[in-house]
């Protein structure tokens, strides 16, 4: 499975690969050797190749214009020449009559066309019909999904091998032609055969449903993942079909955390050994990956669907907020909707609302959850956590764009609403969450810090607000503030190594930074990698011409600024005020708003004698 393969990989270093050998893995190359012949060529097939082309085409053209450096009517007029997306009734049409035709050479290529190419909210259902047709042809085949798994499994080695810096030329290209055919079968073939056995009730059904759970993500060519939304639908049949096989045993999940326990244990003894590199990577890769939580997150499951009827109920609902997997946020809000539903002196929501806030910020209904406790929770110290927490979900909401305005205006009266006074008789009382000072120190919060938290976030952080007092260190160590840009329309930029988006948009921001005079414009990048190692190292290969800050994930400025997705930019006056947020790339928009300020601020300047 793909997470059990990268968790493996993680652990064996390349140091680990000096003692395995590279002509080991180079075996892989014959073992997949795959025809080419089996690609579909029929005349259906020929509709549904020239709808993919077009499509492509036309993505790339509106990519194209939404780059390009124009403005926003030339914009909108190429978009309107461009025209629509081309028909997808024909392919659809096409792929329908190839799956109903039955002709397995072409039948498993249309049906991923229609998994991939159309949601499951199509009006037609194409997606169920593609699953139940590929279902049918390869049928309850576990050898199908232990095939792509293997497959998973050599492609990520022959990824691992790749980077190592002693093999051959054309041994890095044999392994790369491995890796740019994907997976065989495919993971569509894999989870169609793993759908058919648990359907069919065969001896893998345990196996079959772990394997959906996991299939959250597709590995396409190169290596890189790719979430189709069909395979949110195959991992919730995975999930519901593990619940009813495991039932309400609490064995399971007890014999999970006794297993986790070992494990952890036995990781820290070969992490803190005194060892060498190739040997920690050996022994790592023999004890293997964490124990599985899928079947007993089922069995927590199955334990609440009695609603409160088992014994075990609040730690089955607990469990599940305990130990998220990926993806476990509809199972984190399972476990806090019973814990209110069947517990109503439950004491210890503050730690549960905390938890819950880790998924919040992009699982609307856990947002709706926790607005609904801000009104009905009896405790007043839960009351008050509540409605921190969704006060918090709407302030976010005021500066995004895209929500209609009336929307916005409406989110801010609620969320100062829920700020105001939620102190009263907590004021001394010890809030749940802390804040970081300027070197990295936690230090406690009250109720009085958090309401005024949220008053600050409310009136400093929005567009029209004034950003004031906000103080960090720069990676070299620096003590720095915002204050010290005063006269200048500066730009904050919210970033992480690991943030794609922050790094790509790079280039451009330092296209800017050399245009801007300096005495009127400043960057100011706000790093939030955990370690501020991982910044330097980064720096260190690609300095950048501006002010940098380290802030860390957790800190107070990322919390009182409300910023839950990177990059974020953040636009400011010389004045202080904020003239511009926006959240994801850096567009040509948000670029033109950047120059016009300080425009308005250096043509003054230059006209004077």
């Amino acid at each position: 499975m793909l997470t059990t393969a990268r968790t493996s990989f993680r652990h064996a270093s390349r140091a680990f690969w000096r003692v395995l050998g590279v002509a080991t893995v180079l075996t892989l190359v014959a073992v997949n050797a795959e025809d080419s012949a089996d690609q579909p060529s029929t005349e259906p097939w020929n509709v549904v190749q020239d709808y993919l082309d077009a499509t492509k085409a036309h993505g790339t053209d509106y990519a194209e214009i939404r780059r390009a450096q124009i403005s926003e009517e030339e914009r909108e007029r190429r978009i309107r020449d461009l025209g629509s997306r081309p028909d997808d009734a024909p392919a659809i049409a096409a792929a329908v009559a190839i799956i109903e035709s039955n002709g397995k050479r072409t039948l498993e290529a249309a049906a991923e066309f229609l998994l991939d190419q159309f949601p499951p909210s199509h009006p037609e259902n194409v997606q169920q019909m593609a699953l139940d047709a590929l279902a049918m042809l390869v049928g309850p085949d576990w050898s199908a999904v232990e095939a792509y798994i293997d497959s998973v499994d050599e492609i990520m080695t022959a990824i691992e091998a790749t980077q190592h810096e002693g093999i051959a030329d054309n041994d890095r290209q044999r392994l790369r032609e491995l890796i740019d055919r994907g997976p065989r079968p495919t993971t569509a073939h894999a989870i169609a055969a793993a759908t058919a056995i648990i359907r069919s009730n065969k001896p893998r059904a345990h196996e079959a449903a772990e394997f959906l759970v996991e299939q959250t993500y597709a590995l396409r060519p190169t290596g890189a993942t790719v979430s189709w939304p069909w395979l949110g639908t195959t991992t919730q049949l995975g999930k519901t079909a593990l619940a009813k096989l495991v039932g309400p045993n609490w064995t399971v999940v007890q014999d999970y955390l006794e297993q986790t326990k070992a494990w952890e244990a036995a990781d820290l003894s070969i992490r803190t050994a005194v060892l060498n590199e190739e040997e920690t990577a050996r022994r790592l890769v023999q004890l293997g990956s964490r124990p599985k939580a899928h079947r007993a997150m089922a069995a927590a499951t199955a334990i609440l669907d009695t609603e409160g009827r088992h014994e075990r109920t609040r730690q089955a609902a607990e469990f599940l907020l305990d130990h998220r997997t990926r993806g476990g946020a509809a199972h984190a809000l399972r476990g806090a909707q019973a814990l209110a539903a069947h517990f109503p002196q439950y004491d210890q929501w503050p730690l549960r609302l905390k938890q819950l806030n880790s998924i919040s910020n992009v699982h609307e209904p856990a947002k709706a959850f926790v607005s609904d406790l801000a009104r009905r929770l009896e405790d007043p110290v839960g009351r008050a956590t509540a409605r921190y927490f969704a006060a918090s979900y709407l302030i976010q909401s005021v500066s995004h764009s895209w929500i209609p305005e009336p929307n916005r205006i409406e989110n801010e009266k609620q969320a100062l609403a829920l700020a105001t006074g939620l102190s009263a008789g907590l004021e001394t009382d010890t809030f749940i969450l802390t804040r970081r000072d300027i070197d990295g120190v936690e230090q406690p919060m009250t109720f009085a810090d958090a309401e005024a938290e949220l008053l600050y976030s409310l009136s400093a952080t929005r567009v029209g607000g004034f950003v004031s007092g906000i103080d960090a260190r720069r990676v070299d160590g620096t003590k720095d503030s915002l204050s010290n840009y005063a006269g200048r329309v500066v730009f904050v930029d919210f970033w992480a190594t690991w943030c794609g988006p922050c790094i790509a948009a790079f280039p451009r921001l330092r296209e800017l930074n050399a245009e801007l005079p300096a005495e009127h414009f400043q960057i100011v990048g706000v790093n939030v990698d955990t370690k501020l190692e991982t910044a330097t190292d980064y720096l260190l290969d690609n300095p950048l011409p501006w002010v940098v800050w380290h802030v860390g994930a957790d800190s107070e400025i990322v919390r009182r600024w409300r910023v839950t997705g990177y990059p974020t930019y953040v636009l400011i006056d010389p004045n202080g005020m904020i003239l511009a947020r926006q959240q994801g790339t850096f567009d040509e928009d948000l670029r033109t708003t950047i120059t016009q300020a300080v425009s308005d601020v250096s043509e003054p300047a230059a006209a004077t004698p």
